[in-house]
């Protein structure tokens, strides 16, 4: 074998498919493996018999054929269609769109990942006759024409989808198409035109023309059969299908460990020219063509060819001539000893006319990667150059192991079209990614799931309970790899679902208790509805003291790398000041008690914690300090080395031990303003040194004066606890440490933020390089304005998650407080808790930010891990199938673009009548309430869209509900003719949501 050496071989790495008897290739497989036969007859709701053509030939609708179920059926949602413009796709579209995204589900590429990519799209769709029903059910607008009328168009929505900037194009040939689309797809990958392609073909039977002429012509089987290579074959059996393929160069695939299919090696496509005789009748030298010039491309012996996976369709003509081409092509340079064996999917399913070519490369791909050949049925007498004794070919009859000749696997596919146009690709058996090094064993695990639409989520639960019921992690697939598989190689969606837990039964359980009770319990589990368009802000908030506990952080050490190394830097630092290393304090078990072992301690906590938010993907976009937190903060923003954050934390600390001045403080349940008057008198001692929230403040200063305050408040049930200190900070008996502070931290040197920090010192964000020794003596004697931060980092539009940097949750209270006062979209997630062990706590806390929208690197949270292949997307599909045919002729033009249905446009006319004859004219937006003003402008979009108005989001951009160009325009014409305000189409487009859309009107109303 001398392989084309001087290129990469082209990996299958991705499929799908809808076949007949086969939603997938694991069950085209049982079904080839098993040597099943699934041709059954012609459902009878197919096709109108009562045509002219059904009532000359009704036995022809009554014959056998393969085919799909539920070719009506789409998930327009997920795609961002509406149902008006659903309705307008043909089948083969909208099923192609399912099959093309389950096919890169398959290979593992994240359908987000391949935006702005030079991925080309090559597609196989000739016309289905949908576009005729549409014409005669009066749909016939742009829409309609789009989807229906130009089969090119698919590849362009495909692209669009993605945002694919390769080349995108469908292709025609034939019966030859779909594996001349493969053929045009390799030569770009090794062209260099594009890095990865996306091939599909589909082929549906919606109108029964085609049929009569075959039947006319006795291309149809009298026996309702594909027989192959049998000398009773009389012609072939129609049938349905669609198939996917991605298809990358196969060292990229290795390195992205992805496990191939099988690859390709070579291709060639060709034409008969007049060697058949006419234009369909198949030509024994353009046959032969075609071969050797697919096996020199490959650099492959056809002497060594395995395997062929014929055309096949069992016709008088065609069978001859392509077993003759082979067994003249396929003898040269093979042992005599040793025939290559030749099938055809088509005696298991029929033929799939436009796709065959597709789905015969998937059965020989999947033959290859199971080392079996599987037989071809229906044969009794084979054709006379298969009984020649010194032939090169026979049929594989039975199913039966690939020969093992201590070399890959070589295979060859045939595609013929009735245009004259030949295929041949040349497979080879794929070589399998290196198993990456495994990562060391968990103590947690974080599962994560998602979907868009809520149902889909619930199914989509119990289908990984079902595969985690499997689980081995001796032999299969582990724990790990899945969860790495769920994350990294899946595209994440609104709904979502994060399971944790620390093995297989128990990521299980929470799963299934999921779909029992429809939430999360908020440890294990946890569920939300991420409706953003855009990820959420986060914010990095990092406590004071308080939240440290005796053995924190110990199983982190060992089981999170990231954490160890910042928390040992950290500690290398402490320990250069101050002579001891939190580390060892750690480890040990040690309650901490004086200020001078907790702030140290708790600050290399805080640093290592956002050292693991951030290796996991989790990027800040703003940081908040709370007192003796702001020095962490700093240190994560990269103002200041960890070393002179070290020597801020020590020395600071040190010196508060050391002062004599007697303080306390003490947290109540008070505002600022409550706060400011029951100290009273007491101000020149007693100061409100920290600000929480509008209902929590903290008092710091003499402790004498401090009981007189409290005492009172505690009489009159108001909240109030001491915190564990014996000095009073952000009051003025700090005082005494001002010059030997800002003598010992002269040295300290920052520089500029790499993320903002908003400092509630001084109420603002401020630049790195202001944190010198002064700002740190500022950010000891100043109150703490921390609610005034909180407010800040919430005052714009975008739903916010809160993150806290705490052994243990300190501020959840406050900030929860915060947003609910500002009526803002946010939430709080602590990063552990003292009653929870680490591991368990921190993985709920990813799984939480991830539920609220934030998009962790799931390849670093598991890290090693290898991909398997996971359960496919439960489609959520309605039934989309225009009404009865009245007239093949449409009718005239109506004012606007055709309506989605009856029902529709009854609708329409009923919303406009009903103003007219009240008398009640257009609206007046000014006196409308913001509710009825909604209540009027969704019900607009929802008659423009489709969409019934409980599925609009107000707050969702008009364009992911599926709002075009075309669509925009006539939302504007409606907007226009019924509530006399003209709105740009622009403003509908791009980031336009019904909230903005509500404003725009309102202002245009009180001009």
């Amino acid at each position: 074998m001398h392989i084309n050496s001087g290129r990469d071989p082209i990996a299958i790495v991705g499929a799908a498919c809808r076949l007949p008897g086969a939603q997938s290739p694991a069950d085209l497989w049982q079904i080839v493996s098993g040597g099943r036969d699934m041709i059954g007859v012609i459902p009878q709701d197919r096709f109108d018999i009562e045509t002219t053509s059904g009532r000359r030939r009704p036995d022809v609708l009554r014959g056998a054929g393969g085919y799909l179920d539920d070719i009506a059926g789409f998930d327009a949602r997920f795609f961002g269609v509406t149902p008006f413009e659903a309705l307008r796709m043909d089948p083969q579209q909208r099923l192609l769109l399912e099959v093309t995204w389950e096919a890169l589900d398959d290979a593992g590429i994240p359908a987000e990942s391949l935006a702005g990519s030079e991925t080309g799209v090559y597609t196989s769709l000739l016309p289905s006759g949908y576009w005729d029903l549409l014409r005669r059910s009066g749909m016939y607008d742009m829409h309609a024409a789009l989807g229906a009328a130009v089969s090119g168009i698919f590849p362009g929505r495909v692209s669009t989808l993605l945002d694919l900037r390769g080349p995108s194009m469908g292709v025609e040939a034939a019966c030859a198409t779909s594996l001349l689309a493969v053929h045009v797809a390799c030569r770009a990958l090794w062209a260099g035109e594009v890095d990865l392609a996306i091939v599909g073909g589909a082929n549906l039977q919606i109108v029964p023309d085609l049929y009569f002429a075959l039947a006319d012509a006795g291309v149809l089987s009298s026996s309702g059969r594909c027989k192959f290579g049998d000398v009773s074959g009389d012609g072939y059996v129609r049938s349905e299908g669609l198939v996917a393929l991605i298809l990358k160069p196969l060292s990229r695939a290795l390195a992205d460990g992805e496990h191939p299919y099988a690859t390709i090696l070579g291709s060639a496509a060709t034409h008969d020219g007049r060697t058949g005789g006419s234009l369909v009748s198949p030509g024994l030298e353009g046959h032969e063509t075609m071969l050797r010039k697919a096996y020199l491309d490959a650099g492959v012996s056809p002497g060594e060819v395995d395997y062929v996976e014929a055309h096949g369709p069992g016709t008088p003509a065609g069978d001859p001539t392509e077993l003759a081409a082979l067994d003249l092509v396929l003898r040269e340079g093979r042992d005599p000893e040793r025939r290559c064996l030749v099938g055809s999917l088509k005696s298991n399913i029929g033929h799939t006319e436009f796709t065959s070519g597709m789905a015969g490369l998937l059965k020989t791909a999947l033959a290859l990667r199971h080392r079996t050949i599987p037989a071809t049925l229906h044969v009794v007498e084979p054709h006379a150059v298969l009984r020649n004794p010194a032939a090169a070919v026979e049929l594989a009859l039975l199913t039966q192991e690939w020969p093992d000749r201590g070399t890959p696997g070589l295979a060859g596919v045939n595609s013929f079209g009735m245009s004259g146009t030949n295929v041949h690709l040349v497979l080879s058996e794929a070589p399998q990614a290196a198993r990456p090094r495994r990562g060391q064993a968990r103590p947690s695990y974080v599962l994560p799931l998602s979907a868009r639409d809520p149902r889909a989520l619930d199914e989509l639960a119990g289908a990984y309970a079902d595969l985690l019921d499997g689980v081995d992690e001796d032999a299969g697939p582990g724990l790990h790899d899945v969860c790495f598989s769920a994350g990294a190689r899946r595209s994440h969606h609104e709904y979502r679902l994060a399971a944790v837990g620390d093995d297989a039964r128990s990521l299980a359980a929470s799963l299934r208790e999921f779909r029992a009770n429809g939430r999360g319990d908020g440890r294990s589990l946890h569920g939300g509805e991420r409706r953003a368009a855009r990820r959420p802000k986060v914010v990095f908030v990092f406590p004071g003291q308080g939240g440290q506990w005796a053995g924190m952080g110990r199983q982190l050490l060992a089981a999170e790398p990231a954490f160890a190394l910042r928390l040992h830097e950290c500690a290398r630092a402490v320990a250069a000041e101050l002579g001891w290393s939190p580390v060892d304090a750690l480890l040990r078990g040690e309650r901490l008690s004086r200020v001078d072992e907790v702030q140290p301690t708790l600050w290399a906590m805080q640093v290592a914690l956002a050292a693991v938010w951030r290796e996991w993907g989790v990027e800040p976009d703003l940081l908040v300090g709370h007192s003796m937190g702001e020095i962490a903060a700093a240190v994560t923003a990269g103002a200041l080395s960890v070393a002179d954050g070290a020597a801020v934390v020590a020395r600071r600390s040190r010196l508060l031990r050391e002062l004599r001045t007697p303080g306390a403080m003490w947290a109540v349940a008070l505002g600022e303003e409550a706060a400011q008057q029951v100290i009273g008198e007491h101000s020149g001692q007693v100061s409100v040194g920290v600000v929480n929230s509008r209902h929590s403040t903290v008092l710091s200063g003499d402790p004498e004066r401090l009981e007189r305050i409290v005492e009172p408040l505690r009489r009159d049930g108001v909240f109030c606890r001491q915190v564990d200190v014996d000095y009073a900070s952000h009051a003025p008996q700090v005082e005494p440490v001002r010059e030997a502070l800002l003598e010992a931290l002269a040295g300290v040197r920052p520089g500029p933020c790499a993320v903002p920090i908003h400092s509630s010192a001084r109420d603002r964000v401020v630049d790195g390089t202001e944190l010198d020794a002064g700002y740190w003596f500022d950010n000891l004697r100043l109150p703490v304005r921390f609610a005034a931060a909180c407010q800040a980092a919430l005052a714009d539009a975008r739903p916010t998650v809160f993150i806290e940097m705490s052994p243990h949750p300190v501020l959840q209270t406050a900030l929860e407080e915060e947003a609910e006062a500002a009526g803002a979209t946010a939430s709080v997630v602590p990063c552990l808790r003292k009653d929870v062990p680490d591991a368990a706590a921190l993985s709920a806390a990813l799984g939480q930010a991830y539920v609220l929208g934030c998009r962790p690197r799931w390849d670093r949270v598991h890290p090693g891990g290898e991909y398997v292949r996971l359960p496919g997307y439960p489609w959520q599909r309605r039934r989309f199938w225009p009404g009865s045919a009245t007239s093949p002729i449409p009718p005239e033009p109506a004012r606007e673009p055709a309506r989605e249905s009856a029902h529709e446009s009854a609708h329409e006319s009923a919303h406009e009548s009903a103003h007219e004859s009240a008398g009640l004219g257009r609206p007046d937006l000014a006196a409308l309430s913001e509710k009825e003003l909604t209540a009027v402008v969704t019900d607009l979009a929802s008659q423009v869209l489709a969409v019934p108005g409980h599925e609009i989001g107000m707050d969702v951009p008009l364009t992911l509900l599926g709002l075009d160009s075309v669509l925009a325009t006539r939302f504007r014409e409606r907007v226009r003719r019924e509530l006399g305000v003209d709105v740009p189409v622009r403003s509908l487009l791009g980031l336009g949501t019904l909230l903005d859309l509500t404003t725009e009107l309102r202002s245009a109303a009180t001009v």
